[in-house]
């Protein structure tokens, strides 16, 4: 017997191995895959930062599109302009939390664009710091306001008052993952 997820994805169900509606069928096998998920507070939460985060970079991305920018691409500015001395790439990639080779095509990106350039490191030959251009300060203040009035947005809908020991909880969260 072949199961609902694979028959489904390889059309096994037109070929008499199920029958009905596609819908329905695709429903089944969301309720299916849902009910080996444990109802637990703490997965809510995990699945509702995870939804969240998602919604919140595709926002931040159509958003961003009109400067030539991504989420990702301006988080990278956003830690180099908030760093007081160069930063190697694995410092950058550490503090961005991404790996090295994903860090590597975004400074490739932002090196391109003159956003960002790289200088040698005092204390290490071998490794090259980045760092800001002038060029980049403007866009940085774009970017902030873009997601500025992003996060006004929709945070206006939410309880203000809530958002600092939301806050803490997420931090906790992230913090206890490291």
């Amino acid at each position: 017997m072949v199961p609902v997820s694979r028959a489904f994805r390889s059309g096994t169900h037109r070929r008499g191995g199920l029958s009905g509606n596609n819908l329905l069928l695709k429903h089944f096998v969301a309720r299916c895959a849902m009910a080996y998920l444990p109802d637990h507070a703490e997965l809510e939460f995990i699945r509702e930062s995870v939804l969240l985060s998602r919604r919140w970079r595709a926002k931040l991305d159509e958003r961003l599109k009109p400067c030539g920018m991504t989420l990702a691409r301006s988080t990278v500015l956003y830690w180099l302009d908030q760093s007081t001395e160069v930063m190697t790439q694995r410092e950058l990639a550490d503090i961005v939390g991404i790996e090295g080779p994903t860090l590597v095509r975004q400074l490739h990106a932002l090196e391109a664009q003159g956003l960002i350039e790289r200088v040698p490191v005092a204390h290490d030959r071998r490794a090259k710091g980045i760092r800001l251009t002038e060029s980049a300060r403007p866009l940085l203040d774009t970017l902030n306001k873009v997601s500025r009035a992003t996060a006004d947005e929709f945070l206006a809908k939410l309880d203000r008052r809530r958002l600092g020991s939301a806050t803490k909880l997420l931090r906790e969260a992230r913090e206890s993952l490291s």
